[in-house]
């Protein structure tokens, strides 16, 4: 195929090592490995083989915020003598201190003992956060050993809070936000601005410091003043005793240069340290962030509710308009503290001009009142909505292009695109209009009161009773005042901008998640599990691992259709014992997605309940196939991206690949390891075709950074650009089976696949169906049979939409008229479960293996 110096192209699959393809169907034993390849299956049969396993009793779990949370482990195995292991937090998203207590110890099981509880403290936020979760690790086994996957768990913490404060809590919950005023909701808004760690400091500091440059601007007009009166009128005794430097003018003269030279220079090292702070930066990543952690935990209902197009917008763009309205807020506040310098200062200098100090900022108010009133100028309808209804319909042409160009529609499309472009460039000019008569005021402002001023003051100039330097820097004031309010104004509508970005992305932050769901469903399962387990201790018979013996439940289940008060099925009561293939079929309608859906957790039921064991690994594998746009590796290691730098998986995932006929995605995967094997300075030696096993290193490289090279670094760059488009090289078959391989590359317990036959044609299919008939058989895909009694039990569940020659199901659910669900037992297969005995089902030494 092209990889690893030629060999793989030249032999194929064509060794010792290989895989025995002559019946996927029948025959799942692969060719002896020599004493030398036992690391390609991680461990033989070994005596860490037979300790007991510690692990967690589920995956993830869900905790409240202000609880003391206890997550579960379990022991599998003899349970004889006693065993323990280390245990630790480790932050993620949520961080220790603030979302939980840092906890470490050591968790002890006793002989016979099988479950044990770590406690950990949840701490109470009184700010809104989006979901967070951390990690508990164990770690240093004694006298046992450590589950392969759930020896790290997660944990959610479900923050109740609403955003941006739980001022407003009841008007949000009951989806009443357009009901509160938007400045009060900014304001709640910048309170939780303050509270995101290292906001608060940083504002205070932004803004003392930005008042910097109304200090200034009172610099310039003290020392024009100064210039005036007193360097330059320098002839009496009085200003020569006012000089900085005693009878010198032209030295005092050049140590205000000096002055004026320096001030900007610290105004300029202001800015520089005011961007290295980077308030807006820091407020723009919490609100990006917390969008797409809400999101990712949205509920069906949530995910419909937005389209793609708005969540796009609200994370790139109306996030970056509402945290630039910090530096709007410090803006007003500078405006506001130079309007006040001002005004004194021409008050200080120049009693006289009180009644000016007085009359031009309310003659400004009172004619920015009318004006947003609509008074003096009708106000015209904004952009805004114009904006995003172009946006929206990009966005729709866009995900749907391949219809409008299949069915001719594009010249309809651009007229539609047109009519909204143009009618968004209408907008633009009646408000373009507005804008400037209404600022035309305040231009004009300024030049009348400056006019009066030279009218009436100048004879008290020439007289000598008003100083030349107080006059010229009052007309200075006048001016600076009049830009002062056009600023001022300017910076309002600013913030007033992000009111409207502020109430939608209130909404988005502020819909509902499944994490409620998620922790109600937790919470039963490990509840019936560890109940199921102490009645299975009671008796545990033959079994070196009771807990494969709980079966896999549907208790009462009843879905209702949405919107309807009709069940689509009610009190579903079906039970299957773990390690069977399970077919799912009816008519179309009959509810076989939506009980696929609910076997996954995707939905809600109705009533009743879903029970599977919580230390199961369940994953839904549904009928759209989706190819992430990264790289061939990362796409097939979707599901568990760490075990790519394992050479038994990778040998494994190749193997996989050869099996569902692959061949191209085969040749990518492999051209893929031997680039990044290349790169990261490495002298390959090719397994017989298998260019991922055997790599000897030259230069010492982190094996995730090797295999997973980070984004921004040259060498993702280069992977990146090689593969670039390699999804297009594929055939839809393929894609479809590269979307199943990535699942039966993760291995879980528990696979459910959504009409997994529906892209493939019959002969894809009979292959397809052989893979999962291993997948359960074998408890997982390109394995080693010696060391299958030490696995758990693998379960299928698919929903079919035809029936394959050669299915080979164990067990078949069928929906009738009614909404009834049955079970047959089909022909046994020879390996099947259920053509066995309990024990000859779970050695590794049965016929035709």
């Amino acid at each position: 195929m092209g990889a690893c110096t030629g060999k793989s192209s030249k032999h194929g699959l064509t060794h010792s090592r290989e895989v025995r393809l002559r019946d996927l169907r029948d025959d799942y034993r692969y060719s002896p490995l020599n004493a030398q390849d036992s690391s390609f299956f991680g461990s033989s049969v070994a005596s860490k083989e037979k300790l007991d396993i510690i692990q967690f009793a589920a995956p993830i779990f869900v905790a409240e915020e202000g609880e003391t949370f206890h997550v579960h482990l379990m022991r599998l195995g003899a349970l004889q003598g006693r065993v323990s292991c280390s245990f630790r937090t480790e932050q993620s998203s949520g961080k220790a201190g603030s979302r939980y207590v840092h906890t470490e110890g050591q968790v002890i099981f006793e002989d016979g003992c099988f479950e044990q509880l770590i406690e950990i403290p949840i701490l109470e936020s009184p700010t809104w956060s989006a979901t967070l979760e951390f990690k508990v690790v164990l770690d240093e086994p004694m006298g046992c050993q450590l589950g392969k996957y759930l020896k790290v768990c997660r944990v959610k913490v479900i923050d109740q809070d609403t955003f941006p404060t739980s001022k407003y809590s009841e008007e949000i919950k009951a989806d009443s936000i357009e009901d509160i005023s938007e400045a009060s909701l900014f304001i709640e808004y910048m309170k939780l601005m303050t509270k995101v760690p290292g906001n608060s400091w940083r504002l205070a500091v932004t803004l003392l410091f930005d008042q910097l440059k109304n200090a200034y601007v009172w610099f310039t007009l003290v020392s024009s003043v100064y210039m005036v009166n007193v360097v330059f009128g320098h002839g009496t005794s009085k200003t020569s005793q006012e000089l900085l430097i005693p009878d010198d003018p032209a030295k005092t003269a050049q140590v205000i240069g000096l002055m004026y030279v320096s001030f900007p220079l610290l105004l300029h090292l202001w800015k520089v340290v005011k961007i290295k702070m980077d308030l807006n930066g820091r407020c723009k990543l919490f609100l990006q962030s917390s969008m797409m952690r809400k999101y990712m935990n949205y509920s069906d209902t949530s995910r419909s509710e937005v389209t793609q197009a708005e969540v796009v917008r609200f994370i790139t763009q109306d996030s970056a308009k509402l945290a630039r309205s910090i530096s709007d807020v410090s803006s007003l506040w500078e405006t506001l503290g130079k309007l006040v310098m001002l005004n004194y200062f021409a008050v200080s200098n120049n009693p006289d001009m009180t009644w000016a100090v007085i009359t031009m900022p309310v003659a400004m108010i009172f004619w920015s009142l009318m004006r947003e009133g609509g008074w003096v100028v009708a106000k015209p309808d904004g952009t805004d909505v114009f904006e995003k209804q172009l946006e929206d319909f990009v966005g729709i042409v866009s995900e749907n292009y391949p219809l409008i160009a299949c069915y001719f529609q594009r010249p309809a499309m651009n007229d539609r695109f047109a009519a909204r472009a143009a009618k968004l460039q209408e907008t633009e000019i009646p408000e373009s209009s507005y804008d400037l008569t209404s600022e035309f005021f305040f231009q004009w402002l300024a030049p009348l009161f400056v006019g009066c001023y030279m009218a009436f003051y100048s004879p008290l100039v020439l007289s000598g009773e008003l100083a030349l330097g107080t006059f010229l820097a009052t007309i200075s004031v006048f001016k600076e005042v009049s830009s002062n309010f056009v600023d001022g104004y300017g910076g309002l509508k600013k913030v007033r901008k992000a009111f409207d970005p502020l109430v939608q992305i209130s909404i988005f932050l502020n819909r509902s998640t499944d994490v409620a769901m998620l922790k109600m469903s937790v919470d039963n399962r490990v509840a019936e599990t560890e109940l199921c387990r102490r009645k299975l201790m009671k008796n545990p018979g033959d079994s070196r691992f009771p807990t494969d013996q709980i079966p896999i439940r549907l208790e009462k289940l009843s879905l209702m259709l949405p919107g309807t008060e009709n069940f689509l099925f009610r009190d579903l009561q079906q039970s299957v014992q773990q390690g069977h293939l399970v077919e799912l079929i009816g008519n179309a309608g009959s509810g076989k997605t939506k009980l696929i859906k609910l076997l996954a957790g995707e939905v809600a039921a109705s009533s009743g309940k879903v029970l599977t064991p919580s230390h199961l690994r369940c994953l839904l594998v549904t009928h759209q196939v989706f190819l992430m746009d990264t790289t061939p590796l990362q796409n097939l290691f979707f599901g568990d991206p760490s075990s790519v730098v394992e050479q038994s998986e990778r040998h494994r995932m190749l193997w996989i690949l050869q099996k569902l006929s692959m061949d191209r995605t085969r040749q990518l995967a492999e051209e893929e390891i031997s680039m990044l094997q290349s790169s990261g300075e490495i002298e390959e030696e090719s397994l017989e075709g298998f260019c991922c096993v055997g790599p000897r290193r030259r230069a010492e490289m982190d094996p995730m950074e090797m295999w997973m090279p980070k984004d921004g670094t040259q060498r993702a760059a280069d992977v990146y650009k090689r593969f670039k488009g390699w999804r297009s090289s594929l055939s839809f078959q393929e894609r479809a089976k590269l979307h199943l391989a990535r699942a039966l590359i993760m291995n879980p317990e528990i696979l459910i696949l959504e009409k997994p036959l529906m892209n493939l044609d019959d002969k894809e299919s009979e292959t397809v169906m052989a893979v999962l008939r291993e997948f359960v058989s074998n408890r997982g895909v390109a394995l080693d049979l010696e060391t299958l009694e030490y696995r758990r039990p693998r379960t299928c569940f698919y929903s079919a939409e035809r029936r394959t020659m050669n299915t080979k199901t164990d067990v078949v659910w069928e929906f009738k008229e009614g909404g009834q669900l049955v079970t047959s037992a089909p022909d046994a297969h020879p390996d099947s479960p259920m053509a066995n005995s309990q024990s000859d089902a779970k050695s590794p030494k049965r016929k035709g293996r």
